[in-house]
């Protein structure tokens, strides 16, 4: 039987919901105002009046950007289903430890596993009894090793 090396791969989505809006208003074209006694003069810009002019922009907590981070347990491979239906996916953890701490990598739950398509934006949770034996082996294999936690790395020593 084949030994699978498991890695953990680390992909950063940045959505952004709508942007987010300015606020600010139009100054008139023409800055002088009339004066009382009938000429005209240039607009103070101190005074404490109104200028006409937005002070900050204001932001609506409701649209805002947000990163979304999936950990990618295998690179982009073939997966096929019982009924022969072949995609390229790569297999995503449920969910993982902070990089630099411990703990185990969930690569399976409720009997389905998730899978990131190329150029799709979403993952897509697939029954893993809808996959050909091999994957499903495949996928197991990578959950036992994934359990134990993420692959510990050599830090380099400085001489």
């Amino acid at each position: 039987m084949m030994k699978q090396a498991f890695g953990i791969l680390s992909l950063t989505l940045v959505v952004t919901f709508i942007g987010i809006p300015v606020h600010a208003q139009t100054i008139p074209a023409n800055p002088l105002v009339p004066k009382e006694s009938g000429g005209t003069s240039k607009r103070s810009l101190g005074g404490g009046g109104d200028l006409g002019t937005a002070t900050g922009a204001k932001t609506d907590p409701s649209k805002r950007t947000v990163v979304v981070q999936y950990v990618a347990v295998t690179p982009v491979q073939d997966w096929t289903n019982i009924d022969g239906k072949t995609i390229q996916a790569r297999l995503l953890a449920f969910s993982a430890p902070n990089p630099g701490e411990e703990g185990p990598v969930e690569v399976i739950r409720e009997g389905k596993v998730r899978m990131l398509i190329p150029g799709k934006s979403k993952p897509v949770d697939y029954p893993l009894a809808s996959l050909t034996r091999n994957h499903r082996d495949e996928v197991e294999q990578i959950a036992k090793a994934a359990a134990k936690g993420p692959p510990k790395t050599e830090e380099k020593k400085e001489e």
